[in-house]
């Protein structure tokens, strides 16, 4: 060989193409990063398309890079690629860049398997590289320095290591930064694999050799394959982003379908309350394991089951028609009772709501709340209410209703009023002890009912005391030979544990409408009736007659007498410790007192229903409201610690339509913040819901607060209670007071506390007097008391003492 061909020719690069290169192999290493992260959260016939199809991708980026990086290369000679070598060393590029993805997307990648894979991915590309060499047609020999090989083989394998640990840290990173740490390791990815390239390309020496012929068949050109290599290149990788985007974006829509179906599935089968779902005739179309308890019926004996056969008949009408208007579009809140599987009665409260398909509705979809315990709670407590536990009677309360309507109804059909009351009954009690003689009354309430002609009515109006409401009677003569008959009746012994009880009965009788029209007069007189009777005896009958009515008199001198006091400053006010259950000072309610100059204290019991028939509570009632605010307010300024105080209202006060304005009036003048009184009401004020309702509104609007007295006595309900801005109940001492003798007693006592909680409700119970009592009312958490027990009421300078005390 000549001189001149041992001179080997000089080589340059173009730098456009060596820049592309780079870009191609950046974009290839960035696109490689990310098909990894694909294939390893990809499973079965996905997990290889992936696998394949980026193997492909990756293995066309490197290839690409390579050669695009070679056609850089230029020299004064001919040059031509073999296509068949150039496909070879192709080949080399995709096995080496699917072995790589195949060891990196494994679950668990050893050491040992990452020096492996980067032995075989740097083997393949360095085979890649000195094929597409090889395939180079020139007239040329080519001349390599094996140690610039060596060293283009050393960093082929290390950029393999690198690429494969990079791949594999990679595969699930999450963090915000991911993207921009993909884009700078893909960058040094093709920095590596592009040295390789340009290191091995620099052990190589071209010594032109004219001797040699190039062919041309099978041989492309330079330019040709530059362009072809490039555009391929960069469309499949762009297309494989493109599909791998679409993928995540596919797959992450599922997981969150996936985790939203998850959600709801969880909250259909988890819901303690009843989820279902009716088409629009009506069947179950899929229900939840929370109506098969409330139901009894099984999921499967339940779907296509119509709902009318779950209703009462007498409400299956009312309930379609809420179906009905759902079905219209309109969502329906309602209550149900439902048919229990075991015949027994179920409450819910339902709401059902459409739905929607293409704006058209397709079914119904509702929530059935359980409310049956609360339901039978109210419904327990209203009963204790308005009857005697012990004798399943009507008691005072409810005898007083029946009468109201009775005589509101009746017009001039005469009727009769008795009161009958046990002889002695506390002696006979006494002798054969409390469980008997709650028996002796059991039999005696039988023993009268059964005497009664029909239409009359029993009520248990006190312990030992008996009403009765004896209906069409004609005339006085009529009623008397009844009243015997009670007494016969009665009169004839009752066996308890082998023994004969003797008892006999007084009865006092008034008649409608001769001794009055209205249930208080009427009783008012029975009563007299009784204690005229008593003085003659026992087992004894007596009706009213106009002579033994003194109270008149003495009504109207007590009218008279509450005009003066009120001109001449005699009455005054005391007040009853309120605490709560810890024995912590509260509040108090002020009590009126009236200090007559001559008869002495007068009790409240004589003078206040005098002063409400009159008219002059309202009068009075201000008067009590404005020294309890004041006097309060002087304690506070005194340095006493912060109460509440606590102030009756009379119903003809609550019917003054200005009574807010007049309790503000009140407030401004005396000083005291609002939230340092409490208005009690009683359930009798009540009656008229909208009316009490605004009122009340009006009065809370103020800021100060309001509570029931004497719950339990009167006419209300939990439904309409719940309506009123309250904050307190307070129960009634005639309940505390026969806690431990009378199981009624302490089952409404229970119930009142526990509903009264259940609607955010304090309790204060009134008339404590013994430690007994204290601890029942404590041990079913009720919140306040008052009574004896802690202290009686005081006069202003004791309270002050007991006040300082607690500061």
């Amino acid at each position: 060989m000549t001189n001149f061909m041992l001179q080997h020719v000089n080589e340059s690069y173009q730098v456009s193409l060596v820049l592309l290169s780079y870009l191609i192999s950046v974009f290839a290493s960035f696109t490689s990063l990310d098909l990894v992260g694909r294939v390893t959260s990809a499973s079965g016939k996905i997990r290889k398309l992936w696998l394949w199809g980026g193997s492909v991708a990756m293995g066309l980026g490197i290839w690409s890079m390579h050669f695009i990086a070679m056609l850089a290369l230029r020299t004064p000679l001919h040059t031509h690629y073999h296509i068949g070598t150039v496909l070879i060393s192709m080949i080399f590029a995709i096995a080496a860049s699917f072995v790589a993805m195949y060891v990196v997307s494994r679950k668990k990648v050893l050491p040992r398997q990452l020096f492996a894979g980067a032995l075989f991915m740097g083997s393949g590309i360095a085979g890649m590289h000195y094929a597409g060499i090889y395939a180079m047609e020139m007239s040329a020999v080519i001349v390599y320095n094996p140690a610039i090989v060596m060293l283009s083989l050393g960093i082929a394998y290390v950029s393999s290591f690198s690429a494969l640990w990079l791949a594999f840290s990679f595969r699930r990173e999450r963090s915000e930064k991911r993207l921009f740490r993909k884009i700078c390791s893909g960058m040094a990815m093709g920095a590596g694999i592009s040295g390789m390239h340009f290191t091995g390309m620099s052990a190589m020496k071209f010594v032109p050799d004219p001797d040699d012929i190039v062919y041309t068949a099978d041989l492309i050109s330079a330019d040709l394959l530059a362009y072809s290599v490039g555009i391929a290149t960069f469309a499949v990788l762009a297309f494989t982003m493109l599909g791998a985007f679409m993928d995540r974006q596919f797959a992450q829509h599922a997981a969150q379908l996936a985790a939203s179906q998850q959600q709801y599935k969880s909250l259909f089968e988890n819901n303690s309350d009843a989820v279902f779902q009716m088409d629009r005739n009506g069947r179950f179309v899929s229900v939840n394991p929370a109506i098969v308890q409330i139901t009894g019926y099984s999921a499967e004996c339940l779907i296509d089951k119509h709902v009318s056969e779950l209703l009462h008949l007498k409400e299956r009408n009312e309930v379609m028609a809420r179906f009905g208007r759902t079905l219209s579009g309109e969502a329906q809140k309602f209550g149900v009772s439902l048919k229990h599987r075991e015949g027994r009665t179920v409450e819910l409260n339902v709401t059902s709501m459409p739905i929607l398909s293409e704006d058209q509705v397709i079914g119904i979809y509702g929530i059935a709340h359980d409310v049956t315990e609360q339901i039978q709670a109210e419904r327990k407590i209203t009963y204790l209410a308005y009857h005697d536990e012990m004798t399943g009677l009507p008691n005072r309360r409810r005898f007083i209703d029946m009468l109201s309507t009775e005589l509101g109804r009746s017009g001039e059909t005469p009727l009769a009023v008795l009161i009958m009351d046990v002889d002695r009954f506390k002696v006979v009690n006494d002798s054969i002890g409390q469980k008997q003689g709650d028996i002796l009354i059991r039999k005696l309430a039988e023993r009268v009912l059964q005497a009664l002609p029909k239409g009359a009515e029993l009520a248990r109006y006190g312990s030992d005391e008996f009403t009765v409401i004896l209906r069409g009677v004609n005339g006085a003569e009529e009623t008397e030979r009844w009243a015997q008959k009670l007494l016969d009746a009665v009169r004839t012994p009752f066996m308890i544990d082998s023994r004969e009880i003797y008892l006999t009965v007084t009865i006092g009788i008034s008649l409608y409408p001769l001794n009055g029209g209205d249930y208080e007069t009427l009783l008012s007189q029975a009563d007299t009736a009784l204690l005229h009777a008593k003085k003659y005896g026992t087992n004894q009958i007596q009706q009213y007659a106009s002579e033994m009515d003194f109270r008149w008199e003495q009504r109207l001198e007590l009218e008279n007498g509450i005009r003066k006091a009120l001109e001449r400053d005699e009455f005054e006010l005391c007040y009853q410790p309120q605490y709560d259950i810890t024995g912590t000072l509260v509040g108090a309610e002020a009590l009126v007192r009236w200090h007559h100059p001559e008869m002495g204290m007068i009790s409240p019991a004589l003078f206040i229903p005098a002063a409400e028939e009159s008219g002059l509570i309202k009068p009075l009632g201000e008067w009590v409201l404005r020294e309890a605010c004041r006097q309060n307010k002087l304690w506070q300024m005194s340095g006493l610690a912060s109460i509440r105080i606590s102030v009756n209202l009379s119903i003809k006060q609550f019917e003054q339509p200005d009574l807010a304005d007049k309790v503000a009036a009140i407030l401004r003048e005396t000083g005291l913040a609002p939230q340092y009184l409490e208005l009690e009401i009683t359930e009798t004020m009540a009656m008229d819901v909208d009316r009490a309702t605004r009122t009340l509104h009006d009065l809370k609007s103020l800021g100060l607060y309001v509570s029931m007295d004497d719950f339990g006595t009167g006419y209300s309900s939990l439904s309409v209670l719940k309506q009123f801005p309250i904050d307190k109940l307070k129960i009634d001492q005639s309940f505390v007071r026969d806690l431990h003798k009378d199981e009624g007693s302490a089952s409404i006592v229970a119930t009142i506390v526990a509903m009264a909680h259940h609607l955010n409700l304090k309790v204060i119970a009134e008339g404590v007097e013994t430690k007994e009592q204290y601890d029942f009312l404590r041990e079913h958490q009720c919140d306040q008391i008052q009574g004896f027990y802690f202290s009686p009421p005081l006069s202003p300078a004791e309270f002050a003492r007991i006040g300082k005390a607690v500061v």
